[in-house]
């Protein structure tokens, strides 16, 4: 099965969302770490609920509009969503096009290498202020009685992007001082 698949299914097994939901939640809760094209979410869905890994339910709209259509994971997508999870993962290789232009810094002056640097720089503090606020914004509302409570497992992995952040902008200190 497809990666983007378990990540629907990641996102249904904490509560029914509709497509648009889920296309925000992948913007916002898996962002920080797995992206998707809005493009592929709603034909993966159709897909699934074929495949009875979800299921389509309609929900009425107070406005204008027409009805709200909800997907949940069913019996069979948690199944296969836990199994997932306990599959031993591969380590990922990391693309990043910076690291292919660090690599090439040698043949370009110092003066242009510092401003591609700080550039990068820069957007990687904007990201560590977003975790940042994220952590802030879900910490409170985490139930510490409840060992299965859902937040506690997605401010971990939002943690995640807050070390690597950092750890990205040790690194572009480096490079700063050695240009």
């Amino acid at each position: 099965m497809s990666s983007i698949r378990y990540a629907l299914l990641t996102l249904l097994a904490r509560e029914p969302l509709s497509g648009y939901d889920i296309k925000l939640q992948m913007n916002g809760r898996l962002g920080p770490f797995w992206k998707v094209g809005s493009n592929q979410v709603y034909p993966e869905l159709s897909k699934m609920e074929a495949e009875g890994l979800v299921k389509l339910q309609g929900v009425e709209q107070l406005t204008y509009r027409p009805a709200k259509k909800l997907y949940e994971i069913t019996p069979s997508g948690r199944d296969v969503l836990v199994q997932w999870t306990l599959e031993p993962a591969g380590v990922e290789n990391v693309r990043d096009d910076f690291l292919l232009k660090a690599f090439n810094s040698w043949l370009i002056e110092p003066d242009q290498m510092k401003a591609q640097v700080e550039a990068i720089r820069k957007q990687h503090e904007e990201r560590l202020a977003e975790y940042t606020a994220k952590i802030a914004e879900l910490t409170p509302r985490v139930d510490p009685s409840n060992p299965h409570d859902p937040l506690a497992s997605t401010i971990s992995v939002v943690d995640f992007g807050v070390r690597y952040e950092r750890l990205y902008l040790d690194w572009c200190d480096h490079l700063l001082k050695n240009v």
